[in-house]
């Protein structure tokens, strides 16, 4: 099964299962990576927290434990020498480097904390992300990058000394929250920034290939993977990508008399709204790449 096949079935079966979609998204660096093997390696690992767990720890206590054991016994932390180092946003390897990122640790936390009845939210705070623990005595949050615990009351002075200046958040930690796909799109957007910052195209596009499948509806996802088709010289690719762009932001009546069909390419008569609105600049930006992408097509055939 190819990696895009495997990574749709995840996502329709296992939205309470985070882990098993991070998994499937190191098989872009491992192609013969096994899931499953993964799964076990969590299981196993989990059953080796809670033998270090002290029983009937509840509350803060037990927040503290699950930090003490994850990050200062088993040495899972923050790659704070590397932290642009693609490895930090893959499961897998976090497993085998006990190196990573806020959120792919936090997601390390949350696939332990479930095999042991401890329930973590992912919290994303702005510039760091977090994790809530809630239980009858209360709430806390943790973060597994740094290996501490925080309180609600001392969570705008934590995050202003990490940042060194003075952050504001609201009380409502709802507004924080993050669901499993939003937290997985989190990890391939961190992965997609690295790989372009890189200039390494191919990856980075193999990388919107996953966050399509999360989000296929997301404009957005179809403008940036349309430039990097158009910068990779995927011409036709490039092309299908931008009129999905304007279809999903209602403007295919920009293409009228701007462009010239191409056989084989989608076509768009049928789709024109009834409103028709002048062109953004960024819309003409992106006419303009559209025009080229048509020219240089002509000039190849």
């Amino acid at each position: 099964m190819d990696p895009l096949t495997a990574f749709s079935i995840e996502l329709e079966s296992s939205a309470d299962r985070p882990e098993r979609l991070a998994l499937t998204i190191g098989t872009l660096v491992d192609s013969a990576l096994d899931v499953e093997a993964g799964i076990r390696r969590l299981d196993e690992l989990a059953d080796q927290v809670e033998q270090r767990m002290p029983a009937g720890a509840i509350g803060r206590a037990r927040a503290e434990a699950l930090i003490t054991v994850l990050h200062d016994q088993m040495e899972f932390r923050g790659n704070v020498e590397n932290y642009y180092d693609p490895v930090n946003s893959f499961l897998h390897r976090v497993l085998d480097t006990r190196l990573g990122l806020p959120i792919t640790l936090s997601l390390l936390y949350i696939a332990i904390g479930r095999r042991l009845g401890i329930r973590l939210q992912g919290m994303g705070f702005p510039g760091h992300f977090m994790l809530e623990y809630r239980d009858p005595a209360g709430v806390w949050l943790l973060d597994p990058f740094h290996g501490k615990v925080v309180a609600l009351d001392e969570l705008t002075n934590y995050l202003s000394r990490l940042f060194q200046e003075t952050l504001r958040t609201p009380v409502a930690l709802e507004n924080y929250r993050v669901d499993t796909n939003a937290l997985i799109l989190r990890v391939l957007n961190n992965l997609r920034a690295i790989y372009v910052s890189q200039h390494s195209l191919p990856k980075a596009l193999g990388v919107l290939d996953f966050m399509l499948l999360v989000e296929p509806e997301e404009a957005s996802l179809r403008r940036d993977r349309a430039l990097l088709h158009f910068g990779s010289r995927n011409l036709l690719a490039a092309e299908i990508d931008l009129r999905r762009y304007f279809q999903l932001n209602g403007c295919l009546h920009l293409f009228r008399g701007e462009v010239e069909m191409v056989p084989g390419t989608i076509p768009y008569g049928a789709w024109l709204p009834e409103a028709e609105q002048p062109a953004t600049g960024e819309e003409r930006r992106l006419l303009t790449v559209l025009r080229k992408i048509r020219e240089e097509i002509r000039r190849l055939n």
